[in-house]
């Protein structure tokens, strides 16, 4: 599609309830569009992480089969451990998983998915000897929510950071192209996506609708609120909301004219009923489209979040979590699939991140907050098939447990600087985004 359709199409949704005097005397951010494709990049690549907010028990997703070591794990989990018929081999090599997750074992032989064994937030390579000689050795914060949180999107020890690296990736490599950036959110404003200097960009699941309330609007209503953005300020809170309005305005009337262009999937998604899939569902359908627009919105680098909730199981956690985790799957496997009907997959992957894992061991009916966890990363630029690392032994007397918390082998910063090269960065460039990289070996998990 050439610039001049796109600027016709994307602005059609503006024009309709604001005059010409509005849309340009006004509001004029689109002058920016020169910055679009100011990159050293010719090829296009997309990053796209999905969050498993609450803390997955992504220790339960590998399971041991050898016969002592299910013992233990059975031992452990008691009655949410899975029982034997109802497991699937992962790899054939003393590993299984649950059958709810059948999809991901399709993507895993398939040589489109690996699993990176026990991530998590690190100050250092540390052991259960350390902590317990002097316990400042830890991150802060080990099992909150929102520290966690924080310290896995902004690839830091910091439970206060305030920018994401994804976000710092696109920053680093000058990748902001306007009216829409390449830092994308599909629920709600989220720390991986945002630095500082490039807030996230929001897009909504459903439909290109960032003002929603005044999308809604017609005529009168909207002209009004449009010149209402040209008023002189004088406080700069006012002036950086007005800026803020003008360029939701135009990026999302910009968006919606080139993603409207795009058609939906022709991939079966699942329809199971399960309500948190069928968010991420949409998210994950709106961010093949996004990533098939990438060229015509200047994106040669994307980095794009969705996030998959539910997954805080203090209870309930053997009904719960199979409905979850068939999901999850079920609709990652379609996207993939997806990406592939498109002729995108060779550009993307995909990744995993959640607050934490979850402790080996059970309260009544579920688990509760962990250190370490597994992750999954997928793609056609995967080499598949794989368990990175060394699965922890479900056993809390090891050293790699301290108490009931599985002490991770690799930090977070380990597990991004792997993405962060695929992506394009340089080592130099990889050390900027996660300044804490060198305290840390320089490990290849081989996935690329």
């Amino acid at each position: 599609m050439k610039r001049r359709t796109l600027l016709k199409t994307g602005l059609g949704t503006l024009a309709t309830g604001a005059s010409n005097k509005a849309l340009f005397g006004g509001l004029g951010l689109l002058g920016n569009m020169g910055a679009m494709g100011s990159t050293g990049f010719s090829d296009y690549k997309s990053l796209v992480m999905v969050f498993l907010n609450g803390g997955a028990d992504s220790l339960g997703f590998i399971v041991p089969t050898g016969t002592s070591e299910y013992a233990a794990y059975q031992n452990l989990r008691q009655h949410l451990a899975v029982e034997r018929s109802e497991l699937v081999s992962l790899g054939g090599d003393g590993h299984a998983t649950p059958n709810s997750c059948q999809s991901m074992v399709n993507l895993f032989d398939a040589g489109k998915l690996s699993w990176i064994s026990n991530v998590g937030p690190l100050r250092q390579p540390t052991t259960k000897a350390m902590i317990e000689q002097n316990e400042r050795v830890m991150p802060l914060f080990v099992g909150s929510h929102n520290s966690q949180q924080i310290m896995w999107q902004s690839g830091s020890i910091d439970p206060n950071g305030r920018e994401g690296w994804g976000g710092r990736m696109l920053d680093l490599l000058n990748q902001s192209a306007y009216p829409v950036t390449p830092n994308i959110s599909l629920d709600a404003n989220q720390l991986f996506t945002s630095t500082l200097t490039t807030p996230t960009f929001t897009v909504n699941a459903s439909a290109i609708k960032n003002l929603a309330a005044i999308d809604n609007e017609s005529g009168p209503a909207r002209d009004l609120f449009y010149e209402m953005q040209k008023l002189d300020r004088v406080s700069i809170l006012d002036r950086e909301l007005a800026y803020r309005n003008q360029r939701t305005l135009e990026g999302s009337a910009f968006l919606s004219g080139v993603v409207n262009d795009i058609d939906e999937s022709g991939i079966a998604y699942p329809d199971d009923g399960n309500f948190e899939g069928e968010k991420l569902q949409r998210q994950l359908k709106m961010a093949a489209r996004l990533i098939a627009a990438a060229p015509d919105l200047g994106h040669h680098r994307q980095v794009i979040m969705v996030q998959m909730h539910a997954y805080d199981t203090h209870d309930d956690q053997d009904r719960i979590l199979p409905t979850l985790l068939r999901a999850l799957f079920t609709n990652l496997e379609a996207f993939q699939a997806d990406l592939e009907a498109r002729g995108l997959d060779h550009r993307v992957v995909t990744f995993s991140q959640s607050d934490f894992g979850r402790t080996p061991t059970i309260n009544a009916n579920g688990t509760d907050h962990g250190w370490g966890g597994h992750n999954f990363v997928m793609g056609t630029p995967v080499r598949g098939g794989q368990i990175v690392g060394e699965i922890p032994e479900f056993n809390v007397q090891t050293e790699k447990m301290l108490y009931n918390l599985s002490i991770p082998d690799y930090s977070v910063e380990q597990y991004g600087a792997n993405l962060a090269r695929w992506f394009g960065l340089s080592d130099s460039e990889i050390r900027e985004v996660f300044p804490n990289l060198y305290r840390f070996d320089d490990v290849d998990f081989g996935l690329f």
